[in-house]
């Protein structure tokens, strides 16, 4: 019996030891089947050392090189004032004309008094020499007769004062009084501008201002709508040595030669052709390419055997158009680099492209 018994709990026992051990196999024993690496599409670009030769266009006006506001040294009614407004005018030429009689009256009677003082003077010598006055009389006839003569040079002066010349050849922008009109001295009568040269001011993006200042870096013309496929050389005049705050562009300006055959005026519109040197060229990306990293502006390099993207740093020059970043160092032409995706890339992600 107690054999029996014996043999009963042996094979409950192996029976609690299977049910145990096929437990733990379907428990464990089998691992979920790992999961699938998600390759992202994502468009990609090669850089190119050519893509900064292009011709970059930008929008310029015209501004007067010498602008003049003319004005009389003495006041009085116009009584000539011939210029018109858009007429040229030369160098020399009678611009507006002041009433004279009043100051040929006062250069009369100066002259008058002049003649009188030296007179007087030479009178007061011949007794001086007689010992007949004194010295203080003789120096005060003196310098009456100076007073005499300087208010003689002043009417003089006041006279040819009434005519108002053009100081160079010049284009009349604006005639400011009428003619007839009652003017005080130093009221502005007439503008003009210069007929020689005139400026171009430009816009320009951080990367390119600066190679501009640099003379061979880039070429620089103007095309003008009423001259159509003619351009005119322009030369740097000055640039803004602060940035627009809302643009970060700056203010480049240029002068060029009046074209022959019309004249440009202050405001008029412009096209400015950038013809970037070859041998300067750098990259030029998309905006949407550059990211933001520990070190700041970054890229994503793919590396075209594994399709695989690394991050790497890059210094940008600032934007050439209106969706172009200008790469001054970081990127070598013949690099591959992300354009779309930028922010959800990670280091050794993998990608495909995505065909357009």
């Amino acid at each position: 019996m107690t054999r029996v018994c014996d043999r009963e709990a042996h094979r409950f026992e192996c029976a609690i030891v299977l049910i145990m051990a096929v437990a733990l196999v379907s428990c464990g024993g089998s691992e979920p089947p790992p999961q699938r690496e998600v390759v992202r599409p994502v468009k990609l670009l090669t850089v190119s050392s050519g893509m900064a030769g292009a011709p970059r266009v930008y929008p310029g006006r015209i501004e007067a090189k010498d602008r003049v506001e003319l004005s009389f040294r003495v006041g009085g009614p116009l009584i000539e004032f011939p210029v018109r407004e858009g007429n040229s005018v030369r160098a020399g030429a009678v611009v507006a004309r002041i009433d004279p009689r009043d100051f040929e009256i006062r250069l009369e009677a100066a002259r008058a008094d002049r003649e009188r003082t030296t007179a007087d003077f030479q009178r007061y010598a011949s007794l001086y020499a007689k010992d007949a006055v004194s010295q203080a009389q003789l120096d005060q006839a003196r310098a009456a007769m100076e007073v005499a003569q300087a208010r003689l040079d002043d009417a003089r002066a006041a006279l040819k004062d009434t005519t108002l010349y053009s100081p160079y050849s010049a284009e009349v922008a604006e005639r400011l009084v009428d003619n007839y009109q009652e003017v005080r001295p130093g009221q502005p009568i007439v503008s003009l501008v210069s007929l020689g040269e005139v400026k171009v001011e430009v816009d320009f993006p951080e990367g390119l201002v600066s190679r501009a200042k640099r003379g061979s870096a880039v070429r620089v013309a103007a095309m003008v709508d009423a001259l159509p496929g003619e351009e005119f050389e322009l030369d740097l005049f000055e640039v803004a040595l602060q940035a627009d705050s809302a643009t970060g562009t700056y203010r480049a300006t240029f002068v060029m030669p009046q074209p022959e055959g019309m004249v440009l005026l202050p405001g008029m519109a412009v096209q400015v052709i950038a013809y970037p040197d070859q041998q300067d060229a750098r990259p030029v990306i998309p905006a949407v390419a550059i990211g933001s990293g520990p070190e700041g502006s970054m890229v994503w390099v793919v590396d075209r055997d594994s399709m695989t993207v690394s991050s790497r740093a890059v210094t940008t020059g600032g934007l050439t158009g209106s969706d172009s970043v200008e790469v001054l160092a970081g990127l070598e032409p013949g690099e591959t680099i992300a354009t779309s995706a930028v922010q959800s890339l990670r280091d050794g992600m993998t990608i495909r492209k995505l065909e357009k």
